[in-house]
């Protein structure tokens, strides 16, 4: 089974395009239970199970009517850290001057 990593609210924000998707919680203890469900179908039966149960969850909201947002975007994260990329190629400044020329020249 694939390791599973827990993101942290930093890199969630990330992922949920800068911002966290918690509204205000009308039940909390009833979201608990949900999240605990969640937690364990995760840790036992693995991601791939979470995202069929997720799908199925959707495909019957969107059947009893209720108005799911389409989320239409890219699932790109940056996996590389910044201290991990490597240097830029080339020369930045020479670049950046020859840009400019060209940007006064148009």
């Amino acid at each position: 089974m694939a390791e599973v990593r827990t993101l942290s609210d930093e890199e969630a924000a990330v992922v949920a395009g800068g911002q966290l998707p918690i509204p205000t919680d009308a039940d909390p203890a009833e979201t608990a239970e949900w999240l605990s469900s969640l937690d364990y179908v995760l840790k036992s039966k693995g991601p791939e199970r979470v995202k069929y149960l997720l799908k199925a969850i959707d495909t019957r909201a969107r059947r009893e009517g209720v108005d799911v947002p389409l989320e239409i975007n890219t699932p790109y994260v940056n996996t590389i850290p910044p201290h991990k990329q490597p240097p830029y190629p080339g020369n930045r400044e020479l670049e950046r001057r020859i840009k400019s020329l060209i940007r006064w020249n148009a």
